[in-house]
């Protein structure tokens, strides 16, 4: 994936290896959002609406696809990632969420969900994941920085990016 910024300069998002240019990646770094907020319960109980099933399970498709190629797209916060672990995890993921019908997650989603974030090599948070709390950033609720149909709520609200502050 390549991204051209308005003075041309221009990034270039590759595996973790530096080979095979990902694909996709923003909508892999929206499924890695979800995946936390799957895994975090008391992240995902105060959610105000429960995500469509259709728009889990695209998602879920991206992320399979991008498993398959072997794809990474970022650096890992520990040694060693067992990132041939994914694929596996991510079919059960998905076919859990095929008869899911909402809104309360299965253990087992939210087992596979912080699995998942294991293997892509992401540390879980340090309090564990039970504890870990909605966080709130620059006044943004995790649920409006996330991937939903429409898009995502902190950018069609106006509140992201963050204002520059002017000094």
């Amino acid at each position: 994936m390549k991204i051209t910024f308005e003075d041309g300069n221009t990034l270039t998002f590759t595996s973790g290896d530096g080979g095979e240019v990902v694909e996709n990646t923003a909508d892999v770094i929206n499924v890695t959002y979800w995946l936390w907020a799957f895994a975090s319960p008391r992240v995902y109980s105060r959610f105000s609406r429960v995500p469509p099933r259709e728009h889990v399970l695209r998602l879920l498709d991206i992320y399979i696809a991008y498993v398959k190629k072997g794809a990474r797209v970022a650096a890992p916060q520990f040694q060693p990632v067992h990132y041939e672990r994914r694929l596996a995890l991510a079919i059960r993921l998905r076919e859990l969420f095929e008869r899911w019908t909402g809104p309360e997650l299965a253990e087992e989603m939210m087992t596979i969900s912080r699995a998942l974030i294991e293997h892509e090599g992401i540390k879980a948070p340090a309090c564990g994941w039970d504890a870990y709390e909605d966080p709130e950033a620059d006044g943004i609720k995790f649920e409006d920085s996330l991937l939903w149909p429409e898009g995502v709520p902190a950018i069609l609200k106006g509140q992201w990016p963050p204002k520059q502050s002017s000094r």
